[in-house]
C-alpha cells in the first residue's frame, strides 16, 4: 500500500502546482478540497480518527482526575467534571499521532426548597490537542482551548499553570490505544 501511495503522491506534487496556478481564482478552494479528498481516498488512514473515549475511561485515571479537578474548582451543589471524548488520528509521520480530548466542567446550583429551581447552570468546555509519539509513548500538549468560561476561572487556572502547553506526559503502554 505504501509504494503506490508514494508514487501517486509524488506525481500529484509535480502536476498540482501547474493545475493550481492555471485554475481560475474562484476555483482554487474547490481544487484544494478535491486534492485533499483524493489524498484521503488514496490513504484512508489519514481521513479517520479513532474514538478511544471508552477505553481511556476504563483503562486510565483521566476521567477520575477530571472529576477531582471539578470538585476542587467548579462551583455549585451539582458540579461535575466529565471526559467527553478522546480521539487519535495518525499523522504523515508514522510514529506520531494527533490526540484530541474534550472535557466538560459543569457549574450548577439547584435550590430544592421551598421550590425547586436552578440558580445557575453553566458548563465550561476544555479542548486539548496533543501529539503522541508511539515509539516512546510521550504525549506532548500542543494547545488547550477553553470555551464558555464564565469569568475566565478555568482560563486563569491554566495561565497560572503556565507549563501546561508543551508539557510532556508518558502514557503507559500507549500502543494499546492505537490498535
Amino acid at each position: 500500500m505504501r509504494a503506490p501511495f508514494l508514487i501517486i503522491f509524488v506525481a500529484a506534487q509535480e502536476i498540482s502546482p501547474i493545475l493550481f496556478f492555471m485554475a481560475k481564482p474562484d476555483l482554487k478552494p474547490i481544487f484544494t478540497v478535491v486534492a485533499l479528498t483524493i489524498l484521503f481516498i488514496l490513504n484512508p488512514t489519514y481521513a479517520f480518527s479513532k474514538d478511544i473515549t471508552k477505553q481511556v475511561i476504563n483503562e486510565t485515571p483521566l476521567d477520575e482526575q477530571i472529576t477531582f479537578f471539578c470538585l476542587m474548582y467548579c462551583i455549585g451543589n451539582e458540579r461535575k467534571g466529565t471526559l467527553k471524548s478522546v480521539t487519535v488520528n495518525p499523522t504523515a509521520n508514522n510514529n506520531r499521532y494527533t490526540v484530541r480530548g474534550k472535557a466538560a466542567l459543569l457549574n450548577r446550583q439547584v435550590m430544592r426548597s421551598p421550590l425547586k429551581f436552578t440558580v445557575y447552570d453553566q458548563t465550561v468546555i476544555v479542548n486539548a490537542i496533543g501529539t503522541l509519539n508511539s515509539e516512546n509513548c510521550e504525549l506532548r500538549v500542543d494547545d488547550v482551548i477553553v470555551e464558555n468560561d464564565f469569568q475566565d476561572i478555568v482560563t486563569n487556572l491554566l495561565k497560572s499553570q503556565s507549563d501546561v502547553i508543551g508539557k510532556v506526559v508518558v502514557v503507559p503502554n500507549c500502543k494499546k490505544f492505537l490498535n
